[in-house]
């Protein structure tokens, strides 16, 4: 006679205090012994969340995973989601709250690596959530056997489909171009392109002028862009934030100590303190960095994320409004760069700009001293100490999305090798391998360790002079952020 529901020891993960998200009241409210299932109960909330209708036409989210362990072995693992067809899955939603599972297809086998969770209507200001239940298919797994399970939760911004603009119309540092003409290159669908060469149905770069390693199209060699290269055209979810130390700390103490061995650095600036039980972050809600590409990959990997391409990059910041010269994340050439930020807090979660906070100018943090602070801040900072918090002063780019200019590097996918044009979207399935690497099939889709084909974006939105500088390195603006392909 198998038993029903035993034991439930449960740890609760949140993500980033920048909008206070919060898993409370975890619990495994029943069990099915017949078809081998766990709800997973648990209320989720979080602040300044947003559903509209108009303009933007987005919204906010949060992505949940789940992970488990049996009881006292730590041996983490990803649990299953029930899923069906991502809107019918056998989970329970309370009033306003829309739950989308989303899948990854892995030969014949599909799996729920996740949800995400948001207001089912129009509003805006804090949300809560009461008596969320997932149902986790846990298999093969004994019916007995006593588990721990983790709920996590990191906030996520919706990128509708759409068309937009790549490139600003300086001409700078390889930005994309039609052809040879300066102007703008508009991508309208998802369909394979043609990079470089003069032809204004081409998706050009300057000539690969003022790139610190050039791409390996120009004006007088073309490459091909295959359709499975992720273009920004089809909706994604960003996360709000870079990740934070906190989000970090997480996902390596529910590593082995090998791998988490991998995953970190002895060295005095690394910001979190590890062992073989425990990873204490300096600053938990400020954003990670030190982090390399193989830390990346391995983290968006863990959680069911991936990187997003540099044609993403650039829709997430400017949407589908025309394109400005010299145009930060915010949507207009006017930084608030040298102006100095005095910080109250400093270091907690309530970490705050009292002083030096521009008014109807951009705000950001530079990834140099001349602002009073030689390292990255509060996720969501900007936001918090605004005085009109309007998109300029937060540093929000179109979609609401916090810090793509500034703080942390942006680590992505660049169109410009042979290495990295492969990529197709592919993401993390939830488990990484046992010396702590992403897996190998996303090894292959998402490059390579080295880091070859990836490169970075920090500052003016359609900047390509970083894009591909293969640094495999660990520096200390080098942060985290990853993106998911939006279920059908």
């Amino acid at each position: 006679m198998k038993s029903a529901l035993l034991i439930i020891v449960c740890c609760i993960s949140a993500a980033c205090r920048a909008n206070n998200i919060q898993v409370t009241n975890v619990l495994l409210a029943s069990q099915d012994i017949t078809e081998n299932y766990y709800m997973v109960q648990f209320d989720l909330s979080w602040e300044n969340s947003w559903r509209t209708s108009t303009y933007e036409s987005n919204w906010d989210a949060a992505w949940v995973f789940i992970k488990f362990t049996p009881k006292d072995i730590q041996d983490w693992q990803h649990a299953t989601l029930h899923y069906v067809d991502g809107t019918n899955d056998g989970h329970v939603a309370p009033p306003n709250c829309v739950i989308r599972t989303a899948n990854n297809t892995y030969g014949i086998t599909t799996n729920g690596v996740g949800v995400f969770i948001y207001r089912e209507s129009d509003g805006i200001g804090d949300i809560s959530f009461e008596g969320i239940q997932l149902r986790w298919d846990y298999g093969t797994l004994d019916d007995d056997q006593p588990v721990e399970i983790s709920v996590n939760a990191v906030e996520m911004v919706y990128i509708p489909e759409g068309a937009f603009y790549a490139g600003d119309g300086t001409g700078d540092d390889g930005e994309f171009e039609a052809g040879n003409s300066g102007n703008p290159f508009q991508i309208t669908s998802e369909n394979s392109l043609t990079l470089g060469g003069t032809n204004v149905n081409n998706l050009s770069n300057n000539d690969a002028v003022g790139q610190v390693v050039g791409d390996d199209y120009d004006y007088s060699t073309t490459q091909s862009l295959p359709a499975g290269f992720p273009k920004g055209y089809q909706a994604i979810y960003c996360m709000k934030y870079e990740a934070s130390q906190a989000q970090y700390g997480e996902f390596l103490m529910r590593l082995t100590p090998s791998q988490r061995s991998a995953r970190t650095e002895v060295i005095p600036a690394y910001p979190i303190e590890t062992g073989n039980h425990y990873a204490v972050p300096d600053y938990p809600w400020r954003a990670m960095d030190y982090a390399n590409w193989a830390d990346m990959a391995a983290y968006l990997d863990w959680a069911g994320l991936r990187p997003m391409s540099e044609l993403e990059y650039e829709k997430i910041c400017r949407g589908p409004n025309d394109a400005v010269p010299g145009e930060y994340a915010w949507g207009n050439d006017s930084w608030y760069v040298l102006n100095l930020y005095t910080l109250s807090n400093e270091g907690t979660a309530d970490e705050e700009i009292i002083f030096g906070i521009g008014t109807g100018v951009g705000n950001a943090n530079s990834t140099s001293p001349i602002q009073g602070w030689n390292g990255p801040l509060r996720c969501g900072i900007f936001a918090a100490s605004a005085t009109n918090k309007t998109r300029e002063e937060t540093g929000a780019t179109y979609y609401g999305v916090m810090e793509m200019s500034g703080n942390c590097y942006e680590r992505i996918i660049s169109t410009g090798s042979e290495f990295s044009r492969d990529f197709d979207g592919l993401h993390g399935d939830g488990f990484i391998t046992g010396t702590g690497s992403a897996s190998i099939t996303l090894l292959l889709d998402w490059a390579v360790e080295s880091a070859v084909g990836v490169g970075f974006r920090n500052a003016l939105v359609s900047q390509r002079d970083l894009i591909n500088l293969a640094d495999a390195n660990r520096e200390a603006w080098y942060g985290i952020r990853g993106v998911r392909t939006a279920p059908n």
